[in-house]
C-alpha cells in the first residue's frame, strides 16, 4: 500500500505544475455543483488541493507566494475606487458596523477557543474560515510562516461560513416588509449610491427663469447634470447660455440625492417626455482611447464650448459618475455623450475608438505597484509593549493597489487596469493560492481533523453567528438601518456574496446590494488586518 501511495506521489510530484491545473480543474468542477440552491465556487479548489496533498502532492511555495499577490493586489484595485468613496459617504455608520461584528467574532475565537483548548493557529485559520475571507487566510498565514494548520483551520469552519450566512439572510429577506419598514427604507442613507438615474423636472422656480445656466451655476449646488430641455414640444441641448422657461420640462441624470437636490432647485418632478426621435440631437457612447484627453480634466478639455457636447454620464471600474469639470478622463472610460450629430462625430474621432486600447493593461505600473507593496508589507511597525508588526505579502500590496488605483495616476503614468484583466488576475491569484494552501495542509490534514474537527467546526460557527448577528443588530437597531439595508451590511461585514445573491433574488429591491458595496470594501480590509494581529499576538 505504501508503494502504491508512493507511485501516486512520484507521479503528481514528476510535474507539478500540470498537477496545479489539475487540482485547479477538478477544484472549479467541484465548486460549480449546487446542492438545495449552495455551492462552494472557487474555495471548493481549496478541499480538492487538501485530498491531493493526503496523496504527497507538493506544490512549491512560490506558487502559493505568487498567487497570494496577484489575488490581493487585484482585490486592492477592485475596491479602492469604493474605498475612500465609501468612507466618506457612510464611512462613520458601515465602518463602525464592519468592525465591531468583525471584532465580535474575533473576540468568541479567542475566548472559546481558549475555553475548550484549541491551539492558536487553528483558531486563527477558523476565524478566517468563520469569515469566508481568503484573504484573512493568506494574511494569517504570511505571518505566520506558513504553518499549515491555519488552513486546516480554514477549511473545517468555511462550510459553515457559507450555508450560516446564507440560511440567516433567506430567512430575514423572506419576512415581509411592515409600512415602517418600507419608510424607513425610504430614508435609509444607502440611498446615496453611485447608480445613476435619469429623471425629469418641470420648472416651477421663477428665481430659475430667464437666466442662463451658466449663471444659475447648478455644479455649485447639485452634481446632477442637465442633458436636454423640452419646450413647447420642441426638444434641444442645455448649454451654458440655455435660459429657463416656466413649465420647460428638464432632463437630467444624477445619484438620486443629487437629483433630489435639482428638483428643490428648479421644480418638481414629472414624467420624461419621449419625442419622436429628433434627428439633431444625438446621445452617443464612446470609449476613451486616445492619448490626447487621457489625464486631462474636462474644464481644460472645454468640451462643451469646443465641440458644442456634454458628458452626461461616466462609467470607469464598474462605477458610474457624474462628471463634472475636474473630472479627469482616463483610458478605458466609457462616456455618453449628447449633442448633434456632426457635434457627437466630431468628439467621437478626438475621444477615438481604438478597441485594443480599451484593453491593455499598463504591466510597467502594475509591476511598480506590486514592487513597493512588497517593500511595504515587509516595513515593521513597532506596537506598544515591545510587540512588532507588518502587513505581509497580503497586506503591502493590498494597501497599495486601493491607493494608487484610487488616484487613477501617479504623474503621466495611468494606473488604470482593464476588468477583464483584474478579474483575472484576482481568479488566477486565488486558485494558486487555495490549490498551494491545500496540497501543504492536506498531509497533517486527517490527523488535525480527528483531533480538533468537531471542535474547530463549532468554533467556526459561533464566530460566524455571532459576526452576522452582530452586524444585523447594530444596523438594525443602534445606526436605524432598514431590514434590507441591514442584510446588505450583514452580506457585506461577512464577505458574502452567496448570501447577496440570496437577498437579491427573494426582495425586490436593489437596497441590499447597494449595502453590500458600501461595507465589503471596508470588511475586506478590515478581516485581512484583524488576521494578521489576531496571528501577531496569539
Amino acid at each position: 500500500m505504501n508503494e502504491f501511495m508512493d507511485s501516486i506521489a512520484t507521479a503528481l510530484n514528476s510535474n507539478s505544475v500540470i498537477s496545479l491545473f489539475l487540482v485547479i480543474g477538478l477544484g472549479l468542477a467541484l465548486g460549480n455543483v449546487k446542492l438545495a440552491g449552495f455551492s462552494l465556487g472557487s474555495s471548493a479548489v481549496m478541499f480538492v488541493a487538501l485530498a491531493f496533498g493526503q496523496l504527497g502532492l507538493t506544490i512549491p511555495p512560490a506558487i502559493k507566494n505568487l498567487g497570494v499577490i496577484l489575488f490581493v493586489y487585484a482585490v486592492g484595485l477592485q475596491v479602492g475606487p469604493r474605498f475612500f468613496h465609501t468612507i466618506r459617504r457612510n464611512g462613520i455608520t458601515y465602518l463602525c458596523i464592519a468592525l465591531l461584528s468583525l471584532l465580535s467574532g474575533m473576540a468568541s475565537i479567542v475566548i472559546i477557543g481558549k475555553a475548550i483548548g484549541i491551539p492558536a493557529d487553528l483558531g486563527i485559520g477558523a476565524f478566517a474560515g468563520a469569515l469566508t475571507s481568503t484573504p484573512g487566510l493568506a494574511a494569517a498565514l504570511d505571518v505566520l510562516d506558513e504553518n499549515t494548520s491555519v488552513s486546516v483551520g480554514f477549511g473545517i469552519a468555511y462550510l459553515f461560513g457559507v450555508i450560516g450566512v446564507v440560511l440567516f439572510v433567506q430567512t430575514i429577506a423572506n419576512k415581509q416588509c411592515t409600512k415602517d419598514e418600507v419608510e424607513a427604507e425610504r430614508n435609509a442613507p444607502v440611498e446615496a449610491s453611485s447608480n445613476l438615474k435619469l429623471k425629469a423636472f418641470i420648472v416651477t422656480n421663477p428665481n430659475c427663469t430667464g437666466k442662463p445656466l451658466i449663471e444659475i451655476d447648478l455644479h455649485s449646488m447639485t452634481r446632477a447634470n442637465i442633458t436636454r430641455i423640452v419646450r413647447n414640444s420642441q426638444e434641444f441641448m442645455a448649454y451654458d447660455t440655455t435660459a429657463f422657461q416656466l413649465n420647460d420640462i428638464v432632463h437630467a441624470v444624477g445619484t438620486e440625492r443629487e437629483l433630489r437636490k435639482l428638483e428643490h432647485i428648479i421644480g418638481k418632478e414629472t414624467t420624461p417626455i419621449e419625442l419622436d426621435k429628433n434627428k439633431e440631437i444625438a446621445v452617443r457612447d464612446v470609449f476613451v482611447s486616445s492619448p490626447r484627453i487621457t489625464g486631462k480634466r474636462l474644464k481644460d478639455l472645454e468640451v462643451l464650448e469646443l465641440f458644442g457636447v456634454r458628458l452626461t454620464r461616466l462609467r470607469r471600474d464598474e462605477i458610474d459618475i457624474v462628471p463634472t469639470g475636474d473630472t479627469t478622463m482616463e483610458i478605458g472610460d466609457l462616456i455618453r455623450v449628447a449633442g448633434t450629430t456632426d457635434d457627437c462625430e466630431r468628439f467621437v474621432q478626438i475621444a477615438g475608438q481604438q478597441e485594443r486600447r480599451i484593453h491593455e493593461t499598463n504591466l510597467l505600473a502594475m509591476c511598480a505597484g506590486i514592487t513597493l507593496g512588497g517593500y511595504v508589507g515587509a516595513y515593521t511597525f513597532n506596537l506598544p509593549g515591545g510587540m512588532t508588526f507588518n502587513l505581509g505579502l497580503a497586506g503591502g500590496p493590498m494597501l497599495v493597489a486601493i491607493l494608487i488605483s484610487h488616484a487613477g495616476r501617479i504623474g503621466p503614468i495611468s494606473t488604470r487596469v482593464p476588468y477583464a484583466a483584474k478579474y483575472l488576475c484576482r481568479e488566477i491569484g486565488l486558485v494558486f493560492f487555495l490549490a498551494a494552501a491545500g496540497a501543504e495542509a492536506g498531509d497533517s490534514f486527517v490527523e488535525m481533523f480527528q483531533s480538533y474537527g468537531v471542535q474547530i467546526f463549532l468554533l467556526g460557527a459561533a464566530a460566524t453567528t455571532v459576526s452576522m448577528f452582530s452586524a444585523y443588530l447594530l444596523g438594525r437597531y443602534l445606526f436605524r438601518l432598514s431590514r434590507l439595508a441591514s442584510l446588505g451590511v450583514v452580506c457585506g461585514s461577512m464577505t458574502s456574496t452567496p448570501a447577496l445573491g440570496i437577498a437579491a433574488s427573494s426582495v425586490d429591491s436593489d437596497t441590499p446590494a447597494i449595502a453590500y458595496a458600501s461595507t465589503y470594501p471596508l470588511a475586506l480590509v478590515l478581516v485581512t488586518l484583524i488576521s494578521q494581529i489576531l496571528a501577531s499576538v496569539l
